[in-house]
Parts: structure tokens; sequence; C-alpha cells
């Protein structure tokens, strides 16, 4: 009995995010809202529309591929982190729209192997603008987020097609 009841309360969730539907950047915003593009300027990705919220599906789980940039943070172990549509962003170059970031807990911490990791998430996004702080090198930083994804699982991410999926540098584009 015991054995059947452990199956079946493992089964859900495993099904669950088994069934998690891949969904691009452009999901997480209106459609009148533009991209960002190379070269980024502070105007092109600010403003009142990165506060515009458009995921509703709730209940379903998703895989979002994007950059890592921790929160809490250990040695080379993450604890939380930012999802980030692309290398450097809010360090290095302009901050994304609040609807362009996505404040990840993962189910265990992940082990960062190098800065601007490129990871698929899987979980369920949860809208709402919030604010998290992060330490960087010349000082702390608060940042508006508009997407949240609580017991995240997290992988080293495969290629995507996602045209918002940027590897960009401070110094320009840098080959994916």
């Amino acid at each position: 009995m015991f054995a059947v009841l452990t199956l079946g309360a493992a089964w859900p969730a495993s099904g669950v995010l088994a069934a998690a539907q891949p969904i691009f950047w452009s999901a997480l915003r209106p459609a009148d809202q533009a991209r960002a593009t190379v070269p980024l300027s502070p105007k092109a990705v600010s403003g009142p529309q990165g506060e515009s919220l458009v995921w509703r599906e709730e209940g379903q789980p998703v895989e979002l591929t994007g950059f890592v940039l921790p929160i809490d943070q250990d040695g080379d172990l993450v604890y939380e982190f930012l999802l980030v549509p692309w290398a450097g962003a809010c360090s290095h170059m302009p901050t994304p729209p609040p609807n362009q970031l996505v404040r990840v807990f993962p189910q265990e911490p992940l082990h960062l192997e190098k800065i601007y990791e490129t990871v698929t998430v899987t979980g369920t996004l949860r809208p709402g603008l919030d604010q998290a702080q992060f330490f960087m090198i010349d000082g702390v930083r608060v940042l508006s987020y508009g997407y949240s994804m609580a017991h995240a699982e997290v992988a080293k991410a495969a290629a995507t097609k996602d045209p918002d999926l940027l590897s960009l540098s401070p110094f320009g584009v840098v080959p994916r």
C-alpha cells in the first residue's frame, strides 16, 4: 500500500513537468511591445510598457530558456536567480523591462559553471510585479520583475530558436 501511495504521489508531478509547454520570451509581453535589438540602449528597453504582464496561464507548466543572473549565491551554488533574455542584462547592459525578467527559485541549487550560463527552466510561471535585490561588483541593484517560478527544474540549455534570446556582452554580440 505504501508503494502505491508513493508512486501515486510522485506520478502527477513528473507527468505535469513532462507536459510543459515550451514558450518564447515574446509570450511574456504584449504584442505591441517591441523586442530588444542590438545594440541595446536604455531607451529601447525601458518605460512603462514593460509593466504589462500578459501571461495568464498559471496552471500550465512551461519551459523557458534564458541566462542566469544570480540573486542568492554561495560560491558556485545558486539558490535563487533572475532568468533574463540576454547575457549581461542588468549588470553590464540596460535592464530588461519587468515583463522580461523571471525570478526563479530552483528545486535544487544550480551549480553555475560560468557567468551568464544559458539554462532552461521548467515550472509554473506566476505573474506579479515585485522587486529583487542583488549584489554586483560595483554595488547593490534593485530590479523590478514581472514573473516568478518556484520549485523550478533547471537544466543546461539545448539549442533554442527564440529570436529574443540574445548572446550579448558589453563588447557586442557573442557567438552562441
